[in-house]
């Protein structure tokens, strides 16, 4: 490599590790539109969503009193084919709204910041995608015009797609932080921009503390389904960013396989599994279901409401979350595996979470040295799921049957 190079290199993460907009320090909660509404949003169904956020109809609280503070629109607000190049920004870089679907995109922000919700949008969108811009002054003038918008509507946050060809994370990131306003960051590039790397969309080390990517979090997957294989295809995604001794999932940036898809699953078993999942890796808890239907809010509020695997997700004691151990069967195909994060400095207290992958119920026991504890010790036991003590263990640790897609969520300390 010459020498020019790898001074360009070391500018291009030195630019990045600048970044910082002081936001993401412990995974962040919301919702957004697409799991259930996909291409058919509108300002209406927003600012229901807005309601159905603060709303205080179960027990009193509403999903902001548990931390659920973001609402997000994801796509499907532009003007398709109406502007510059067929595009949906004009000829000077000002993006164009579909106006039927959202009359004023700043009142139903207006609206989140009145409930104190934050408001998302979303860029570099996937439904007619930009591709055909070549003149670099409008580049420029499409990417800042871009951004003005955004805080001219007083967004708190973005999530920046890969479809289209305005992909350069860092040049976004530079052109936020120049507004002073700051703006939460999520990409969306299905699992190719990723903290470590030193070319591409946004080079960074991702190994300062807070992380110093010019994101908040990154997308480690491809798009999620409401099925089985998908959520636990996209779990396994966040391991490359658990390394022991230097996770490159922290606060400032966070691994995130995507949104949940609790309340879309096909069983309770399954969103209670998946809300875990996302919970045991500090993945952030971006809601995705229909919160207007009272049917599926009724089978998902003790999960999403559970404030002990909430704790979990937002605690940091140095590490966000790792798979510990994977059991297969005879040919290879995992059947359950064991995933732990760290809740206290010293280690010896952990959340642990066993989670049965086979298609039958499967008994399992914990062997405890594996946690590294002593097996001459008691350990004690917090059912996270059942909110109770259970019985000290000491050597082993017996779940009994755990049926099929099924999970356990504890606090071990010892």
């Amino acid at each position: 490599m010459k020498t020019s190079s790898i001074l360009l290199l070391a500018s291009l993460v030195s630019d990045a590790a600048a970044i910082d907009n002081g936001l993401g320090l412990r995974p962040p909660m919301g919702w957004r539109s697409w799991n259930y509404f996909k291409g058919n949003i509108d300002q209406t169904i927003m600012e229901n969503m807005i309601d159905q956020m603060v709303a205080t109809s179960r027990g009193g609280k509403s999903l902001r009193d548990f931390g659920y503070i973001d609402v997000g629109l994801d796509d499907a607000w532009q003007a398709c084919g109406t502007g510059y190049k067929q595009s949906f920004h004009d000829d000077e870089g000002n993006p164009l709204v579909n106006k039927t679907r959202f009359p004023s995109m700043a009142d139903w922000v207006a609206k989140a910041h009145s409930n104190n919700l934050t408001a998302g949008w979303y860029m570099n969108n996937c439904i007619c995608r930009e591709h055909l811009f070549t003149n670099q002054t409008y580049i420029t003038m499409h990417m800042e015009r871009s951004v003005e918008a955004l805080v001219e509507a007083k967004f708190d946050g973005v999530k920046l797609d890969g479809c289209g060809q305005f992909s350069n994370i860092t040049w976004f990131a530079d052109l936020f932080n120049k507004t002073g306003r700051p703006v939460m960051i999520e990409t969306c590039h299905g699992g190719n921009t990723v903290p470590g790397q030193t070319t591409g969309d946004a080079p960074c080390t991702g190994t300062t503390m807070p992380s110093n990517c010019p994101y908040n979090f990154f997308r480690s997957s491809h798009d999620i389904q409401p099925d089985w294989s998908s959520m636990f295809h996209n779990l396994q995604s966040t391991i490359p960013f658990q390394d022991v001794n230097v996770p490159l999932s922290r606060p400032g940036t966070w691994a995130y396989p995507d949104m949940l898809q609790v309340g879309n699953m096909p069983t309770v078993t399954e969103d209670r599994t998946h809300f875990g999942a996302w919970c045991i890796v500090s993945s952030p808890l971006t809601l995705g279901m229909d919160m207007s239907n009272d049917t599926v809010m009724d089978r998902v509020w003790p999960i999403i409401t559970n404030t002990e695997a909430i704790a979990v997700n937002q605690a940091w004691f140095g590490h966000p979350g790792r798979l510990l151990n994977t059991t297969v069967d005879s040919i290879g195909n995992t059947v359950y595996q064991v995933w732990i994060k760290k809740m206290s400095d010293s280690g010896n207290k952990l959340a642990v979470f066993v989670i049965n992958n086979s298609g039958q119920t499967e008994a399992i026991s914990l062997d405890m040295t594996l946690f590294g504890f002593s097996a001459q010790k008691p350990v004690t036991v917090r059912d996270l799921w059942n909110h109770k003590d259970l019985p000290s263990v000491q050597g082993s640790f017996n779940l009994g049957n755990v049926i099929s897609h099924d999970s356990r969520f504890f606090i071990l300390e010892q």
